[in-house]
């Protein structure tokens, strides 16, 4: 058995290890944009209640759906009931579940005792309850790549770069809109299929039915929440494959900072355009294609899946650049929005 002194010297090692890594990993430039997990072995699992926001630092892992169960068993003369009904029982169960799955968190989705007995004396008055849950990996965003330059920085050093501007660098007005795509697999996923549950219920269809709540929690976590802000687009030295980087400068979501990363990009090679690894409102990156429109704007049109289908549209405008004259920024853009500071 090894002495205790030595594994304190093994755990202080590896800690230093792990550090140094982390250290070689930020000064190449390789940050957590693609996310960490927060759990731990020993870390609490978190269940976000029905109808409580969700972080929108949560990736979705999958959909658990559990029922609790219960039997009778005659003993001494009498009935017993016996198992796991109980809403605080089935979500002990979930927890445990979440845990050996690699989760960090639960998000309820549905909770209900789908219908009454009618079963004679001894028998339970409710069925047991019935609980679908989001199970969600909580992605750190503590060490979120971000510019340390207020608004107004940016913009003397768009002015006085020293060097002619790529197209793309400025600060550009991103205008989103994004909806779920809900099919029958969609539906089978989320929704909850009603054909078991008691005739007798208002809201039987005999099929399946996406919840309130469902909507709900896939409205918060759906790539683009926030439909207007924006982006100051420079060029980096830290992402050779992708030169450019754009950075919010106006966020209204809690989890977002002003300066947070915000996208990738790189010119296409035939030169039509853009591509972007764009990271929405959840941290979560998918790649869009940027095309320019007849008024100089870029926009793309895209289907991505993150537990559940979305289809985006979003349109790049750009706000201000010193290669625009100021008579036609102002005619075209209007008075800008006062500088804000990023971070200090």
């Amino acid at each position: 058995m090894k002495d205790l002194s030595d594994e304190r010297k093994e755990t202080r090692i590896l800690k230093a290890l792990c550090g140094l890594a982390l250290l070689a990993a930020l000064l190449s430039g390789i940050c957590c944009a693609t996310g960490l997990s927060t759990r731990s072995a020993g870390g609490r699992i978190k269940v976000f209640e029905l109808g409580q926001r969700i972080p929108r630092n949560s990736k979705i892992l999958d959909v658990l759906d559990k029922e609790g169960y219960w039997e009778l068993k005659y003993l001494a003369g009498e009935w017993s009931q016996e198992g796991s009904c109980s809403y605080r029982a089935i979500i002990r169960h979930l927890k445990k579940e979440a845990k050996a799955r690699g989760g960090d968190a639960l998000a309820i989705l549905y909770a209900q005792r789908p219908f009454r007995s009618t079963a004679g004396q001894g028998f339970p008055k409710d069925s047991c309850f019935r609980i679908k849950a989001f199970l969600l990996d909580m992605i750190d965003i503590s060490n979120w790549p971000r510019l340390d330059l207020t608004e107004e920085e940016i913009r003397r050093d768009l002015d006085a770069g020293g060097r002619m501007l790529d197209d793309i660098e400025g600060i550009w007005d991103s205008r989103v809109h994004s909806e779920v795509l809900m099919d029958r697999a969609a539906l089978g996923w989320a929704g909850v299929n009603e054909s078991s549950q008691n005739m007798g219920c208002p809201y039987f269809t005999g099929g399946w039915r996406v919840l309130p709540s469902v909507i709900q929690a896939m409205e918060q976590l759906q790539p683009e929440e926030q439909s207007l802000y924006r982006v100051a687009i420079v060029k980096t030295t830290d992402d050779l494959n992708y030169p450019y980087a754009a950075y919010i400068l106006d966020p209204d979501i809690p989890e977002w900072k002003p300066g947070f990363l915000k996208a990738r990009l790189r010119k296409k090679a035939e030169g039509s355009g853009y591509e972007a690894k764009w990271y929405g409102s959840t941290f979560q990156d998918d790649l869009r294609e940027f095309h320019l429109d007849e008024t100089g704007a870029l926009t793309t049109k895209v289907v991505i899946e993150q537990g559940l289908k979305y289809a985006i549209e979003q349109t790049l405008t750009k706000v201000y650049s010193p290669q625009l004259p100021a008579s036609i920024s102002k005619e075209r853009f209007g008075t800008l929005r006062p500088c804000m500071a990023l971070s200090r």
